[in-house]
């Protein structure tokens, strides 16, 4: 579970006002006394506004006109805590551009807006950079700090595909198609109701078969905004299709499946395992990776091979954080 000390709170207010600064002081209380970490965004810096906002329990206070070079920067700094200090500030700043440029992706989504071109290429350009730094351990100690399960899975795939796309040594413009792939394989989870999303247990039969239509409603979105490449549209319609026929939505065999989809097909099926959601605990790292691999001929066996050496590298292994005996059983399966 997220303690309300691992959260930040960004509040944009309007301190001249007496009845904002009264129901701001009431919402934020509880909050506050949980020892949350809050950055006030003030359209007033002037000292009187500055005293109320620390009053409310301010933690840093920015003008609410700042780049969004000094807010990122802001934020990465604030989302530092003592507990992570080994989390480089270049990966937090690519974290929190990708959060950011997430945030902005997923708001046009569900409101039936146009999705942002520069948030979905500022998300790529982050996740890659992240990437590149090798270090997944730390992107999953990061994602998981988020409580809210849409942004969690989608930091999760399109971190997982980014760091399995640099392992399989794709050139620069394959890596940015597979991690835009990644970043939209879920957009149409925006359209499912939120009674149905948020479910905080497993879903009846007449509600699965809503959520089944996701990957027809994603693709419907992107093709009438058009400007996607092919295979970002093949991604987003086809990531829950599996190799012998039993996925959807259209229950496609092995060869009408381009190896880009069963990347994020992959990524997929893992971020889902190794979440964590009110009704079910996280799987260990090894865990999830031996039971993609005891799917078989539903996935690519190669591609699942080469996506153990970048998940079992993982730090997170190697210290048995979760202190389960399979990590060690599915690493040796797997060679």
């Amino acid at each position: 579970m997220v303690r309300e000390a691992d959260q930040l709170l960004v509040a944009d207010l309007d301190l001249s006002d007496r009845m904002t600064i009264d129901t701001a002081r009431a919402v934020l209380a509880p909050h506050r006394q949980a020892g949350a970490t809050c950055l006030f965004l003030l359209r007033d810096m002037s000292s009187r506004s500055q005293v109320q906002a620390n009053a409310l329990g301010a933690t840093e206070i920015l003008p609410a006109d700042a780049s969004v070079a000094e807010l990122l920067d802001k934020v990465g700094a604030m989302l530092a805590p003592s507990a992570q200090p080994d989390i480089p500030a270049q990966l937090r700043h690519h974290f929190v551009a990708a959060s950011a440029a997430l945030s902005d992706l997923i708001g046009a989504a569900e409101t039936g807006g146009t999705l942002p071109l520069k948030a979905i290429d500022d998300s790529i350009e982050a996740l890659n950079r992240a990437a590149d730094g090798g270090d997944l351990n730390a992107w999953l100690d990061m994602v998981w700090r988020h409580d809210d399960a849409t942004y969690q899975h989608c930091l999760l795939v399109a971190g997982l595909a980014a760091a399995f796309a640099q392992r399989l040594g794709f050139r620069e413009a394959d890596r940015r198609l597979i991690v835009e792939a990644a970043v939209l394989h879920d957009i149409g989870k925006a359209r499912i109701p939120l009674d149905i999303l948020r479910k905080p247990g497993s879903l009846s039969l007449a509600e699965r078969e809503v959520m089944r239509r996701h990957p027809g409603i994603g693709h419907e979105m992107l093709v009438a905004q058009g400007g996607f490449a092919p295979m970002v549209l093949t991604a987003v319609l086809s990531h829950h299709e599996y190799l012998d026929g039993s996925g959807y939505p259209h229950g496609l065999g092995g060869g009408d499946i381009p190896d880009p989809v069963r990347i994020i097909t992959i990524c997929d099926v893992y971020a889902a395992l190794i979440e964590r959601r009110s009704y079910k605990p996280p799987m260990p790292p090894g865990e999830a990776y031996a039971a993609l691999v005891a799917m078989g001929g539903k996935l690519d066996r190669d591609l699942v091979r080469v996506f153990g050496e970048v998940v079992l590298d993982s730090e997170i292994v190697r210290l048995g954080r979760y202190g389960s005996p399979v990590l060690n059983r599915a690493a040796g399966h797997a060679a």
